[in-house]
């Protein structure tokens, strides 16, 4: 018997020519898109990243190269390790209770008992549009005991000696931890809200069939859906405490908080107040390694979690 044997269709040069042709404009639309962002990428961030690790291995006096004295030089001074202790402390607290309470509002306002959740979200997320400079001033005159009377309510009542100074001693600390928290709050919330607004609803329904409240609902559904959001939330939150300037800077106007408060802190008093650009530019450079550092620490410890 004869075999029938299929014979492939021949091959068109114009279909073929004008694949490729399609497929260069693609490539060309792809590259078009992304130039915009890799130009800004490399003009605002590997080029000074650059130049921050040439300049660390100069004199400051000559400028010729010295290897890793300013480097040496930087990781001996107690000011930068002390700054960044404190940042470490400020991140476990507030970043907590800041991500906890992002959390909390989300959830509330994707429940269904939720009123108003257009306005109300709008209102929550306001204070990320204020620059960190107005807040910080303007909280700045909020913890003045002369000039908020809610300060004074307590020594009224007798239960202080005197009015309440938010920026008085240890207290500072969690005085800019409120500032921030304000301001941050809400712009965690809508993204909370933009990783719950993406699960499907046929899994809440299902939830509600074998009779889940919808605070059930919150902590056993919702929340471990958003896992990978709360992460990104929290890695966010995590690089920019350890890069925290503006508020501390504004209050260090109002009460003095001491050389190299926080690492941004001690390295722009290293460069624009002593005038030591390649230790300052050391210290930058050990700045970005702790918290790249920190940062893979976070996914690994989230990685662990995520398995078991």
């Amino acid at each position: 018997m004869a075999t029938l044997v299929r014979r492939r269709p021949p091959r068109v040069a114009g279909s073929s020519l004008g694949s490729v042709v399609l497929n260069k404009r693609r490539s060309r639309g792809s590259v078009s898109m992304i130039a915009p962002f890799a130009v800004l990428f490399l003009a605002f961030f590997v080029a000074p990243l650059l130049y921050s690790v040439i300049e660390s291995f100069r004199s400051g006096l000559n400028g010729s190269f010295v290897g890793f004295r300013n480097y040496r030089y930087a990781l001996s001074v107690g000011t930068l390790w002390t700054s960044v202790v404190r940042m470490v402390y400020f991140g476990l607290v507030q970043v907590t209770l800041m991500l906890g309470l992002a959390a909390l509002l989300a959830l509330y306002f994707d429940s269904r008992r939720a009123r108003g959740k257009a306005m109300f979200s709008l209102v929550f997320f306001l204070p990320y549009a204020v620059p960190g400079v107005i807040a910080s001033i303007m909280w700045g005159f909020l913890y003045s005991p002369s000039l908020d009377s809610l300060l004074q309510v307590p020594y009224h009542l007798g239960l202080t000696q005197g009015a309440v100074n938010p920026l008085s001693g240890g207290y500072v600390i969690y005085a800019i931890m409120l500032i921030v928290t304000w301001e941050f709050t809400g712009y965690n919330m809508v993204i909370y809200m933009a990783g719950l607004s993406s699960i499907n609803s046929e899994v809440l329904d299902a939830g509600r069939v074998d009779g889940c409240s919808e605070l059930a609902l919150a902590f056993r559904l919702k929340l471990p859906m958003i896992r990978r959001t709360i992460l990104f939330v929290a890695l966010l939150s995590t690089i920019g405490t350890l890069q925290l300037f503006n508020e501390p800077d504004i209050i260090s106007a109002l009460v003095p908080l001491g050389a190299g408060y926080t690492p941004n802190l001690q390295i722009y008093e290293t460069a624009f107040v002593y005038g030591n650009i390649p230790v300052a530019a050391a210290e930058a450079v050990v700045l970005a390694g702790i918290t790249i550092a920190a940062a893979l620490i976070l996914l690994g410890l989230t990685r662990v979690r995520g398995r078991r």
